[in-house]
């Protein structure tokens, strides 16, 4: 299928990535409403301890992403070299992993749960340990996001995910509205949409009906070095992408850290609505680190897919700030229109190159490449320092944001340009050596 301006429709590329950012679009809605409903029944207090909160879910499970990656290029190469019946053992063999990973995570949420309600000052101490709980059941779902985006699954890979949408604004207009005003009945409802998107994943996993080995196989070799240089990579990008509204809370009063979120969910919604198109391309450039063109024509596409996405809803965000704000909260308020619309246009400007910087993460850590991934460790820790330094107003930890942003993608487009002129160097040697007179 010929797609104009973007040519040739390529191993199903646009086809695929509008399959995931329409289903995004619709979870970014339901996503919408929810802060609409939310934002507006919570006070501004506990709507910033919901956001602080659900940013630390977003920190600390977005690195599990190198979990789904890791399930996803090993699945898909086993499926290439016509091995399907391996996939099944490589799922269980991580299940079995996870579940003691989250044994421990909610052993040690209640055991610190008071020092870390201290920490974010005086949280109900319920709320760190349900925040928690939420957090361990949240990671379970990037071992089934893996395996169907290892087989090119999208359907399934695009429209489950939403149900915890659907099911977490539903249950958190009934239990804020009814129950409790507060942010507890809020990441209840939370819980209740990740439980929901389990079932519908393991329902999902039983219908690819993978066939079990013959025999007792062992994992494709490389999965532990592979999953733990993804999880630095994507601890440095998770560090860049979340932590805003959680240093907000840290450094300012409970009102201005719930304006601050705000903005920043506002910044969030807009600006990574084309960050599914990342995982449309993850599977179709899977190799062992060669840079082909039919890779490098995918990787082009897909910028321009979603660098066209990005410059049209950044712009309207920097043009009329208040447009997204009165449909998600309500008109502001008279005293803090200012502020409210300069963090609306800071945090979409500061966080517009991370969602480039994600796509062309994805595309190298898909090459089975992490050399200059791994420099968004460094932007990560630069960004902490930067905020340690610089936070007397809230539009600092934007300026800081956009700046650490701007050099993570830098590096990364270097790497990819870098590998390129390599291979292009490589091919013209090896044409000008055959093309020789013998």
């Amino acid at each position: 299928m010929k797609i104009p301006f973007f040519g040739q429709d390529e191993a199903g590329l646009f086809r695929h990535g509008t399959i995931m950012v329409v289903a995004t679009f619709a979870g970014a809605l339901l996503n919408a409403v929810f802060h609409m409903v939310i934002g507006r029944t919570l006070p501004n207090a506990e709507y910033g301890a919901l956001i602080a909160m659900h940013g630390l879910v977003l920190v600390t499970s977005t690195p599990m992403l190198a979990m789904q990656n890791t399930l996803a290029h090993f699945t898909s190469k086993l499926l290439l070299a016509g091995r399907r019946e391996e996939v099944r053992n490589l799922f269980w063999h991580w299940v079995n992993l996870f579940a003691v990973l989250s044994v421990v995570l909610m052993a040690g949420a209640w055991m610190g749960r008071a020092s870390l309600g201290a920490f974010w000052g005086g949280l109900d101490s319920r709320l760190v340990v349900l925040t928690f709980v939420v957090l361990a059941a949240s990671l379970w779902m990037y071992l089934f996001y893996g395996i169907l985006q290892g087989v090119q699954s999208f359907h399934w890979l695009a429209w489950a995910p939403q149900a915890w949408g659907a099911a977490r604004l539903v249950m958190g207009w009934v239990l804020t509205a009814v129950v409790s005003a507060t942010a507890l009945a809020a990441m209840t409802a939370q819980g209740i949409g990740v439980l929901t998107v389990l079932v519908l994943c393991s329902w999902a996993m039983a219908r690819l009906r993978l066939p079990r080995a013959a025999a007792a196989v062992r994992r494709p070799s490389g999965t532990y070095r592979y999953l733990g240089s993804a999880l630095l990579c994507l601890g440095g990008y998770a560090m860049l992408m979340n932590l805003d509204t959680t240093l907000a809370r840290h450094y300012f009063d409970a009102e201005t850290s719930g304006l601050f979120a705000k903005a920043a969910t506002i910044a969030r919604t807009a600006v990574f609505l084309p960050v599914p198109v990342a995982a449309a391309l993850f599977p179709k450039v899977t190799s062992s680190g060669a840079l082909s063109d039919q890779s490098w024509r995918l990787l082009v596409r897909a910028l321009a897919f979603a660098g066209v996405l990005i410059v049209a809803v950044a712009a309207v965000c920097l043009a009329f700030p208040q447009l997204p704000w009165t449909v998600l909260y309500g008109p502001w308020s008279a005293s803090h229109a200012a502020l409210s619309a300069a963090l609306v246009r800071a945090m979409v400007l500061a966080m517009s190159p991370l969602a480039l910087a994600y796509l062309l993460l994805n595309f190298e850590m898909a090459q089975q490449r992490f050399r200059w991934g791994l420099g968004l460790v460094p932007c990560g820790l630069a960004y902490l320092g930067g905020v340690v330094l610089f936070h007397r107003h809230p539009l600092q930890i934007a300026g800081v944001l956009g700046v650490l942003n701007l050099i993570a993608v830098a590096l990364l487009l270097a790497g990819v340009m870098m590998r390129r002129l390599g291979s292009f160097r490589m091919r013209s040697g090896t044409d000008a050596v055959q093309s020789r007179p013998a």
